[in-house]
Parts: C-alpha cells; sequence; structure tokens
C-alpha cells in the first residue's frame, strides 16, 4: 500500500476555476438507492442496486474575495457548472469529473468579530455520474 501524500494531494477544480487554494477539504459522498424488488414469495426483503447519488463537501475557511466570486452569484442564481476532484498520492492521480450540470446546493458565508470570515458547507450536486481518469 502506498504512503498518502499530505499537502498537495488534492486539486479542485469549480467551473474551470482552480479554487485549490482556498479550499482546505474535499470529499465526494455517493449513495445507491436500493430498490425493493420484494413480492409475495419472498420470504424476506429482496432489494437491487438502483441509481448513484453524488454530493461533494467542500470547506474554505479562509475567505477570499476570489473564491467569493466564484461561489457566491452560483448560490445567488443557480447555474449549471462543470466540477473536477482530483485526488493523488504522489504517484498516482484519480480524477473524478462532471462535465455538465453540477449545480450549488448550500454554503454559508459566515464571520466573528475577532476570528476569520469562512465559507463553509459549500455542497455541490454531482449530476450524474462523474468520470473517472487514473493518470
Amino acid at each position: 500500500m502506498a504512503a498518502v501524500k499530505g499537502a498537495g494531494s488534492v486539486t479542485v477544480t469549480y467551473n474551470s476555476n482552480n479554487i485549490t487554494a482556498y479550499v482546505n477539504s474535499a470529499s465526494i459522498a455517493a449513495s445507491i438507492a436500493e430498490l425493493d424488488t420484494t413480492d409475495l414469495a419472498s420470504t424476506a426483503m429482496e432489494y437491487i442496486p438502483g441509481l448513484a447519488d453524488f454530493t461533494v463537501s467542500l470547506e474554505a475557511p479562509n475567505w477570499d474575495a476570489t473564491l467569493d466570486g466564484y461561489i457566491m452569484p452560483d448560490l445567488l442564481t443557480p447555474a449549471q457548472r462543470t466540477l473536477a476532484i482530483a485526488y493523488s498520492d504522489g504517484t498516482n492521480t484519480v480524477t473524478y469529473t462532471w462535465t455538465t450540470a453540477s449545480f450549488l446546493t448550500a454554503g454559508t458565508l459566515s464571520a466573528e468579530a475577532t476570528g476569520l470570515v469562512s465559507l463553509s458547507g459549500i455542497s455541490v450536486r454531482g449530476n450524474g455520474a462523474p468520470s473517472r481518469a487514473v493518470s
């Protein structure tokens, strides 16, 4: 098993803009729908896998006007965008790309009187299945 590289192990591109420098975490959550196929002859519940559902979560604890310009307009007026996240262990890189129709579903802009301004809880719906490339 290869060691997992720390800094520089993730690259995030939203709407063709590299936002990696503003993001400190990026995760892809995938869930598969379970379709109930139980019938009167079944002796227990029966299921088959359905369609996948993808949500990408991003955290940007150090707000920047550039990042705000990429994210906040799409929260104010939803738009369909491209999204790519590349994970690397220093030897191999796996990139997940949604080329059309991804859109922001959440984001929280917040600040404390003595703290940093942050843009957190950024959630992007990966519409459809992503392409997966290994390099």
